[in-house]
């Protein structure tokens, strides 16, 4: 409210009250007193607008407050190559990190019960571990959907202490044995992937302390932050083994006696390293556009050993003939057929992924190395370049017997 407002109404209210202009006469007096009572009406109602703006303007940033209210914690890392579970199952010191870390919030909060569980992008929940006598099958697929589903939605420490339908919630529970009343869920974001949940509860009203979720939210940030640095070891881990498995290859082939050698060496090896309905290696013959098939292993098709292809008509031949990778998740879908080797194929025998990457020389593509798999999505880019290191491998051994 100004104060110059204020000086003014009062001013026009000692106006009217003890001034009286004789020469005006009483017609004139009337309308000097009118004047000032209206003068005064206006004052009034600005004044009161002001205040009315003023609460406007003090709710808005409450509106705005809770609109952007608990924002959603940030993943650690945007992807990591090693999957939580994976190692979970793998690693007793990570798996003993993890169900501690869990035990003292099960501990600190004497909940009735309690789950860890993880998700990715392929699951709906896939339970960690467990404290949780009143729980009937808390493993069967799904159970954890709607608290998950909850979780997300409240992208902070949600604390419930006064729960009514609970069904939908705990599937797991018997109906006439426990009721939960009570619950604390939060989430633990590992990267744009994975994420781990935790659930407690308990058959008490009021039972969790909402004073306490700053301490969660240190759990569960120290939490995450081991969970990544695990990952990451065990992804350096796989890299070394990656290239120790690498130079090991390399080693053989430098000893391999012939071209055939080299190629049976490979086939052993990829077969050990990747699970594939379908491995095929395939050469060009010199000077045309054509291939053929010196390695066939897995799926019993036409395309076998000493098959001859051409480059023109079908995905293996493109890779050859463009000299770069495929990576396909499922050639069976879409509008129209994908022949593998040539256009009068009419099935690819149920097999969808598709995995395929040059043998490369300096003039070109020597071959190439498919690997084909009747499961979708089955190869990720990842495993394309693994596979084209172990090509690179391939090409340098073999280099010693076409410049001769």
């Amino acid at each position: 409210m100004s104060v110059y407002k204020l000086i003014a109404l009062y001013l026009l209210a000692i106006l009217g009250i003890f001034v009286e202009p004789g020469f005006l006469g009483a017609l004139g007096n009337i309308l000097f007193k009118l004047l000032i009572l209206g003068g005064i009406s206006f004052l009034i109602y600005d004044v009161w607008n002001d205040k009315d703006k003023e609460r406007t303007a003090a709710v808005e940033p409450e509106k705005v407050a809770e609109k952007s209210a608990a924002p959603s914690p940030k993943p650690i890392f945007e992807n990591l190559n090693t999957e939580l579970d994976s190692i979970f199952s793998q690693d007793q010191d990570f798996q003993d990190f993890l169900v501690n870390q869990f035990i003292i919030c099960r501990r600190y909060t004497v909940a009735s019960n309690g789950f860890l569980v993880y998700t990715n992008n392929a699951n709906s929940g896939r339970l960690l571990y467990k404290e949780a006598p009143h729980a009937l099958n808390p493993e069967k697929p799904n159970a954890f959907l709607a608290l998950i589903s909850l979780a997300d939605k409240s992208n902070a420490i949600l604390i419930e202490n006064n729960l009514s339908e609970t069904n939908s919630l705990f599937s797991f529970y018997s109906g006439d044995s426990y009721h939960p009343v009570s619950l604390l869920a939060f989430k633990t974001p590992i990267d744009a992937q994975q994420n781990l949940y935790w659930f407690f509860d308990a058959n008490e009203a009021d039972f969790f302390n909402t004073q306490d979720k700053n301490i969660f939210e240190k759990i569960s940030k120290e939490t995450g932050f081991g969970i990544v640095n695990a990952l990451k070891n065990h992804s350096l881990q796989l890299v070394a083994a990656d290239y120790q498995n690498a130079l090991k290859l390399a080693k053989q082939l430098n000893r391999a006696t012939s071209e055939q050698a080299c190629l049976e060496l490979i086939s052993n090896h990829l077969i050990d390293h990747f699970e594939a309905s379908k491995l095929t290696i395939a050469l060009r013959k010199s000077e045309e556009e054509m291939a053929t098939i010196e390695k066939s292993v897995g799926l019993d098709d036409p395309f076998k050993q000493g098959y001859e292809f051409s480059l023109n008509e079908g995905l293996n031949g493109w890779v050859i003939l463009k000299n770069k990778p495929y990576l396909i998740d499922n050639i069976d879908k879409g509008e129209y057929f994908i022949p593998r080797f040539v256009r009068s194929e009419k099935t690819n025998y149920s097999l969808r992924s598709f995995l395929s990457v040059p043998i490369q020389a300096e003039n070109g593509a020597l071959g190439m190395i498919t690997l084909e798999d009747k499961t979708e999505n089955k190869y990720t880019e990842k495993d394309k370049h693994s596979l084209m290191q172990f090509a690179d491998i391939l090409a340098t051994a073999l280099g010693r017997y076409t410049e001769n």
